[in-house]
């Protein structure tokens, strides 16, 4: 009996750590969703069979290292290969210059493994280019 509370005791101890360094995801000031690329997103996540995967995409007209800078405030950045980043170059998309960072707000070590991070992407990619800052918030 004893030892089955110390390992109970034990292991709310441990989430309740992993809590503690959980950070929470909070919307960039002034960004709104934008419920037709939501839509298109968990649509082709539904159809890849990703049925454990939301996303949601905010979007604002702020640059885009000014969005950066809030999200690395509360949330760890991870670095994607051929992905600018905050402090590289960004790749060419046609004749955009592409902007991405990626955010993590769990413990995890990369983004396969995260529960909850968000890309931040300039110009957004979707059905079309549109020259605004994509906040896209991806849970699983």
């Amino acid at each position: 009996m004893k030892r089955s509370w110390c390992i109970l005791v034990m292991c709310v101890g441990l989430a309740f750590s992993a809590a503690l360094h959980a950070a929470e995801f909070k919307p960039y000031l002034g960004a709104r969703i934008d419920e037709k690329a939501t839509e298109e997103a968990n649509e082709a996540a539904r159809a890849a069979k990703m049925t454990n995967v939301k996303s949601i995409i905010y979007t604002t007209s702020d640059p885009f290292d000014k969005v950066c800078s809030f999200y690395k405030d509360i949330a760890r950045e991870v670095a994607m290969p051929r992905s600018s980043g905050t402090t590289g170059r960004p790749k060419k998309y046609e004749q955009y210059d592409l902007w991405e960072a990626y955010f993590i707000f769990d413990d995890a070590k990369d983004l396969a493994g995260s529960k909850l991070w968000v890309k931040i992407q300039r110009p957004y990619i979707g059905e079309e280019v549109r020259n605004v800052t994509a906040i896209i918030l991806t849970q699983k």
